[in-house]
């Protein structure tokens, strides 16, 4: 039988399903169909149930750059405290027959325990497909109320997440994208990258000084919204991060790039945002930690081995993206 990393998407879906199945025994939901909707990094599935109700599974990424149960928990918390916040949308979790909103569960020929969690079914479409002005605006007021929210939350006993005043914030071993070899990073490249590294460096120490840290979604993309009667939903929420909002901010902005239209989409989305919240960016932080995000992946891409067949594209797509950035601060652009 093929190693699980050697598989296609769908044959490495497959298998994850079986996972889905032995942690679906831990909860009173009589499930007649499951449905694969991603497998990017953890496998997720549509459920529906016999009385008509329908929610999502996650199974988790395996070690070492999957998160732990307790990681999960502390998702969980946040969760539960957003979605008394109006204007706010989330997934509800759901928990076992045992109370807990983690299920740890395995599958022959699927490497590592897995952790899974179910949720309540957000209606609606993705974000992504119907990106327009009205959509860019929404999902920036959406996430300044998530800031907002998150100033007020009092994280119960043993949360945990990531604190993003690092590069690189997660527990993996430190994979130092400059240690890449010449296909990935040729000189011209290694040097932008390093210039790169220096500015968010630099920013990163200033936000030290400046206010607290709150909880950051850390992946608000288009792809982890819905819309539905003109009502924008967020979910996927297993990045969160200690951190400040301009971070989140350039994590966003750093998915509506590239396009002809992204200085109109940047506007559109900051109009969105100061409706409800001032804008943290007073120097271009957001620049900034648009490279910031290149540089994450450069890591995540030679730290995963399911991932690397995508370096080569993702440093590519890197570097374009640290010239426009670069310029926009009066760097080597």
């Amino acid at each position: 039988m093929r190693d699980y990393h050697d598989l296609t998407d769908e044959g490495r879906r497959r298998r994850l399903a079986g996972v889905a199945r032995e942690a679906l025994a831990s909860y009173d939901l009589a499930v007649v169909a499951m449905r694969g909707l991603t497998d990017a990094t953890n496998g997720v599935f549509r459920l529906d149930t016999a009385d008509g109700g329908r929610y999502a599974i996650r199974v988790g990424l395996g070690p070492p750059a999957g998160h732990t149960a307790d990681e999960m928990r502390s998702e969980a918390a946040f969760l539960d405290t957003l979605r008394g916040e109006p204007g706010i949308i989330v997934p509800g979790v759901v928990r076992s027959r045992s109370g807990d909103v983690v299920v740890e569960a395995s599958a022959p020929n699927v490497p590592h325990v897995r952790a899974c969690m179910v949720f309540t079914w957000l209606e609606g479409s993705l974000l992504a497909d119907r990106l327009d002005e009205v959509a860019v605006d929404g999902l920036g007021e959406v996430m300044a109320r998530l800031h907002r929210a998150a100033v007020q939350f009092d994280p119960p006993p043993g949360f945990f997440a990531p604190r993003f005043d690092t590069v690189y914030p997660y527990e993996l071993p430190f994979i130092v994208f400059l240690d890449a070899g010449d296909d990935l990073l040729p000189p011209h490249r290694r040097a932008l990258y390093a210039e790169a590294l220096g500015h968010v460096e630099g920013a990163l120490g200033d936000l030290a000084e400046g206010e607290p840290m709150r909880v950051l979604h850390g992946d608000l993309h288009p792809w982890n919204a819905k819309v539905h009667h003109g009502r924008i939903s967020v979910f996927d929420f297993e990045d969160i991060v200690w951190g400040w909002p301009v971070q989140d901010i350039a994590t966003t902005l750093y998915y509506l790039w590239p396009a002809d239209d992204f200085d109109a989409r940047w506007a559109e989305f900051r109009i969105g945002y100061e409706r409800i919240a001032p804008w943290p960016d007073t120097g271009g932080e957001v620049a900034t930690f648009i490279m910031a995000r290149t540089l994450l992946l450069a890591n995540d891409v030679i730290s995963q081995p399911e991932w690397f067949a995508e370096a080569p594209a993702v440093y590519e797509r890197g570097e374009y993206r640290i010239r426009d950035m670069l310029g926009r601060l009066g760097g080597t652009g």
